[in-house]
């Protein structure tokens, strides 16, 4: 499963603010490049040069299809990305048939016109385009630099030929797997291509459920042509499976419109294991796309047999210091009220983040390691599956309940290749809760690490002492209580199955009515807190909790003879503890 790219989702509503500003203008030019038209402004060291006195350069790749898709039209600009233009002296950029060729264009600026950002540099000689070429172009800058300087624009997107190096005398290196760089070649005239659909990325499912017979795809596609695109088809073919599933998209996209699509089909997959989607857009509804070479894009899926219910876990760091919890603790309780979501969410809270109160447990303080290694902190703030979505951390400041609803459905279409079933065994002798969780997995490596279980004794409707930011009464859900270990335990599987137990002791002033179990197994990997997924969770409710050692609670005297706990018949009891039919009981 590919990862989507969240710089081209975010980049979509910038351009669509762009279109629209932009009404019926004419359009001037298109760009050929990787950037969509987005330039890095953050400084990633690993892509420069350290050393003074120093040419650097970098550059793209692009194939005979994209540039010949220009034909009749001249390469006039070259804009080049900055992310710093510190001790930059000399700046130049130019077209190459190889790495190490000659300049077949060039251009460039002096010290006083270099900025942060984008750079458009004019070629000394446009480049007439004749539709000929047959071996691609090398797109590339170069600048010299003083001293020390981090001036390479890369974004951390991965993209074939987007991100070729020369920061010392080894010679050029291709680190196109680590990221793209920001530069593109400007075209203009009378000629630019009017249909030019460009498929971006396309992204399945990691895994297959062969019960459900269902495949979501998610794909992101960019009009590259002048003309306004009204819609498209998509073709989608899986590996092995001669059937060609076809999708019509409508959808309208005007020039450098950005379009994130989905749809569904019903591949006749039968065999479990790895597989390959391909999707192909084609048929426009304007006509011929002139460039089907980038039409095309493949991503890999998994299929399993079958999955399990899920239910998703969402963590609330909070404090009674914090006065905008009570606004995200309002998101949380929306969400839970919501009846769709009342069977398949459950949440805890941990009193951490923006200092420490009475109610924070140690687990609490464990588990700033999420924000970002334990660095700076803050609340309120959240986790949904400890889901990182595609960042360094999985920790996220909650803006509505709508965010919330969004992040839960994209969890709870994840298959759940596990399943975690609840019991608690309460003794009122003891005052122990014992639970027990048992489960199967439909898959045997479903975690990248050992998959471990954590459980959690959560209370509700705790009042608060003094809740800032609140003008009336508040009362606390959710509060981590106990925990079997911070970081949770290894599974011993059985096969495929497990069983794990874990005792708690009950303090006197937990509210019994009020508790509440909470279970998840989830992929710990010690070094990135990126890596830590939710993989399902389960919970019991004190309602359900089975009593052991007292067989009842009574509010009324029973019928039966009825012994004190010394054997002695008792015929006007009082509260306490009883033997009635060789069972106990409590009188109320």
């Amino acid at each position: 499963m590919s990862i989507p790219n969240m710089r081209k989702i975010s980049y979509l509503l910038l351009t669509l603010l762009a279109v629209c500003t932009a009404g019926n203008a004419q359009v001037t030019n298109v760009n050929l490049g990787y950037c969509d038209g987005d330039v890095s402004r953050t400084v990633h060291s690993e892509f420069c040069s350290s050393e003074k006195n120093v040419w650097v350069s970098g550059a793209i790749w692009l194939p005979a299809s994209d540039i010949n898709v220009c034909a009749g039209n001249e390469l006039k600009i070259i804009r080049a990305g900055l992310a710093q233009k510190i001790s930059i002296d000399t700046m130049c950029v130019w077209v190459r048939e190889t790495l190490d060729g000659n300049n077949l264009a060039e251009g460039g600026i002096p010290k006083a016109d270099i900025q942060k950002g984008w750079n458009e540099i004019p070629l000394n000689t446009s480049m007439a385009l004749d539709g000929n070429n047959t071996t691609g172009l090398y797109i590339g800058y170069s600048y010299h630099q003083t001293s020390v300087n981090q001036g390479m624009s890369v974004f951390l997107d991965p993209t074939p030929n987007a991100l070729f190096l020369k920061l010392d005398d080894e010679g050029w290196v291709d680190r196109s797997d680590e990221g793209l760089l920001c530069v593109e070649g400007m075209v203009f005239g009378d000629n630019l291509p009017k249909l030019n659909l460009r498929l971006a990325s396309i992204d399945t499912p990691e895994y297959y459920v062969l019960d459900k017979g269902k495949m979501h795809l998610t794909g992101i596609v960019k009009n590259l042509g002048v003309q306004t695109v009204t819609g498209f088809d998509v073709e989608t073919r899986i590996d092995g499976i001669d059937e060609v599933y076809t999708t019509h998209i409508d959808s309208v996209l005007e020039f450098q419109g950005i379009k994130v699509f989905d749809f569904e089909i019903s591949p006749a997959i039968t065999q479990l294991g790895k597989g390959r989607v391909t999707v192909t857009i084609n048929k426009l509804n304007e006509g011929d796309d002139l460039n089907m070479v980038d039409n095309v894009a493949s991503d890999e899926f998994e299929a399993v047999e079958h999955d399990y219910s899920r239910i998703v876990l969402i963590e609330e760091f909070t404090t009674e210091w914090c006065s905008n919890c009570p606004r995200v603790a309002e998101y949380m309780h929306q969400l839970l009220d919501k009846e769709t979501y009342k069977d398949v969410v459950v949440a805890v809270c941990h009193h951490s983040g923006y200092d420490t109160d009475w109610l924070t447990a140690p687990c609490d303080n464990s588990y700033l390691w999420y924000y970002n290694d334990g660095g700076s902190t803050y609340a309120p703030a959240a986790m949904v599956d400890r889901s990182a979505r595609g960042g360094t951390t999985p920790v996220f400041l909650p803006t509505s309940v709508d965010q919330l609803v969004s992040l839960v459905n994209g969890r709870l279409v994840k298959p759940a290749l596990v399943s975690v079933n609840v019991k608690a065994e309460l003794d009122d002798e003891t005052n122990k809760v014992t639970v027990k969780v048992n489960g199967s997995r439909s898959k045997e490596d479903f975690t990248a690490n050992p998959a471990r279980i954590t459980v959690y004794l959560v209370e509700n409707n705790i009042k608060a002492r003094n809740q800032q930011g609140s003008t009336g009464e508040f009362v606390h859900q959710h509060v981590t209580r106990k925990v079997n270990t911070d970081w949770g335990e290894v599974i011993e599987w059985n096969g495929n199955d497990y069983n794990y137990e874990c005792t708690f002791d009950l303090r006197a002033d937990y509210v019994r009515d009020n508790l509440q179990i909470i279970a998840m197994i989830y992929d710990y990997d010690p070094n990135d807190a990126s890596k830590n997924d939710v993989a399902n969770a389960g919970t019991v409710y004190y309602a359900d909790f089975t009593t052991t050692g007292i067989s009842a609670v009574q509010a009324e005297v029973p019928s039966s003879t009825m012994y004190d706990l010394y054997g002695r018949v008792v015929t006007q009891p009082t509260k306490g503890i009883y033997i009635v039919n060789g069972q106990k009981v409590i009188v109320k």
